[in-house]
């Protein structure tokens, strides 16, 4: 009996191992409800203490719904930490008011409210990780359920055993395995009774699915939907790193008046593989919004249909996201669209003096660097955000700005002049847009379309003499 019970810690020390979850002298917060998984939890970690020395400390939290059994539960975990000499901090709140005030299941606030309270101990007491008591049969109710509402591909890889700072050293193990461990050692359990009630979305999964597949399809049924889900995150990583490779060739970050966007290069974007082409779609819109929160599979379809769409096309979703297909390009942002005859942004900022400049959400900096004393090779390396501009000829002062009628650009070595519309317009900009680009400009001469190109009278030649550096970049938020 003594070999089988150092065998089943000894699985889950090699999870604790492969996976990297605990150093030496790390500071290990435990989340313990007082059910069979935690306590087993708590039980490996106090015994992985004797290989790997840790601090660790047990975090309760008592969600105030079942009265007086949930007091007992908190009893009942401090009582148990107090026998195996380990620090125990037990927190008390109110979930139910939390769902109403939040208008949420108890369940998803219960859920919430207990990650919050973790990292805020974990804080607190100056921890590294958090670890958690899930199982394999709550990977594959887990994967059941995402399937079931239309997960995609990262969704089905189910729970991560390390994901940030939480660690799920029972991850591998079976609820009948880490029953047994407890039993074989005479180790005792809370029971929450509403883990038993079916109006719970995953306790119906739990009770009702899963048995029915054990008993009627395969008895392994939930190792093997564990199994599977292990696989899909091995697939999901590698993945992310073509993804990776691939963005560096098809999404460009660029600024423009209104706030940051992304452009979709279409030439490189479409030499892609299918599924990485829909993996870029995903990252323009995390981008552009900040998550990929009520974006689903109809968002992204549409988004596929706008990369084949003439110019000009549009396309929203959720998060105040919006994509606009340009010539070769598809850009993403967050503003919404202006409404047509909606006010221009009459601001501008003067370009007169060197030095750095903050103005509506940028970093601009300006240097008069003397011709003679600038090297020609470091001049062809300006970036798109980075230009030297020809200024000896200067004799009103320079600014930023946005359009205005009657602006133009040099377009030519003998002094032909082309309208700042009819160059956007060329370009295919949409409409909407072309209020929201900034332009250096002397008086009603546009030195240089910024993202864009610069007039032909402000390019740095041979005869030179007084150049202007500009540099312009988003301010960090």
């Amino acid at each position: 009996m003594d070999m089988m019970r150092k065998k089943e810690l000894e699985r889950i020390f090699k999870t604790i191992e492969e996976y990297k979850m605990i150093h030496p002298g790390m500071r290990l917060l435990a989340g313990v409800s007082g059910g069979a998984d935690s306590v087993c939890l708590l039980y490996a970690l106090k015994e992985y203490r004797k290989q790997v020395p840790f601090s660790l400390k047990v975090i309760h939290v008592e969600h105030g719904i079942r009265g007086e059994e949930s007091l007992g539960d908190a009893r009942w975990v401090d009582g148990l930490c107090r026998e195996w000499e380990i620090p125990c901090r037990v927190v008390h709140c109110k979930v139910e008011k939390i769902a109403a005030e939040e208008k949420i299941s108890l369940e998803e606030a219960g859920r919430k409210v207990r990650y919050e309270i973790f990292e805020k101990e974990r804080k607190l007491w100056q921890g590294d990780r958090v670890a958690v008591a899930h199982n394999q049969g709550d990977q594959a109710e887990t994967v059941l359920f995402r399937l079931a509402r239309g997960s995609g591909l990262k969704g089905l890889g189910g729970i991560r055993p390390v994901q940030g700072r939480i660690i799920r050293p029972l991850l591998f193990l079976s609820r009948e395995e880490i029953e047994r461990i407890l039993e074989e050692r005479g180790i005792g359990w809370r029971t929450d009774r509403t883990n038993l009630e079916t109006e719970y979305t995953r306790n119906r999964i739990r009770l009702g699915i899963l048995p029915a597949l054990e008993s009627q399809v395969n008895s392994r049924a939930s190792r093997h939907i564990a199994q599977a889900a292990l696989r899909l995150q091995e697939v999901w990583e590698y993945l992310q790193v073509q993804t990776d490779l691939a963005e560096e060739k098809c999404i460009v970050p660029e600024m423009r008046q209104g706030g940051q966007s992304w452009v979709l290069k279409l030439l490189p974007f479409f030499q892609q593989p299918e599924l990485i082409q829909k993996e870029l779609l995903r990252r323009c819109v995390k981008k552009c919004t900040g998550g990929l929160t009520d974006v689903g599979s109809v968002h992204l379809e549409a988004l596929e249909r706008l990369t084949k769409l003439p110019c000009g096309r549009e396309c929203f979703f959720p998060g105040e996201g919006r994509a606009v297909r340009e010539k070769d390009s598809v850009r993403f942002r967050k503003a919404p669209a202006l409404a047509e005859g909606s006010r221009k942004n009459t601001e501008e900022l003067l370009l007169a003096e060197a030095g750095v400049k903050h103005f509506q959400g940028m970093k601009v900096q300006v240097d008069f660097p003397v011709r003679g004393e600038t090297a020609p090779e470091k001049i062809l390396e300006e970036k798109k955000y980075t230009k030297w501009l020809a200024c000896d000829t200067i004799d009103q002062n320079l600014c930023l700005r946005t359009r205005r009628t009657g602006d133009y650009l040099v377009v030519n070595e003998s002094g032909g002049r082309k309208k700042l519309k009819d160059y956007l317009i060329d370009l295919k900009i949409p409409r909407d847009q072309r209020d929201r680009i900034w332009l250096v400009a002397q008086g009603s001469h546009v030195l240089w379309v910024v993202g864009y190109r610069i007039s032909e009278a402000a390019k740095v030649r041979e005869n030179t003499y007084r150049v202007l550096k500009i540099q312009i970049e988003e301010e960090a938020t």
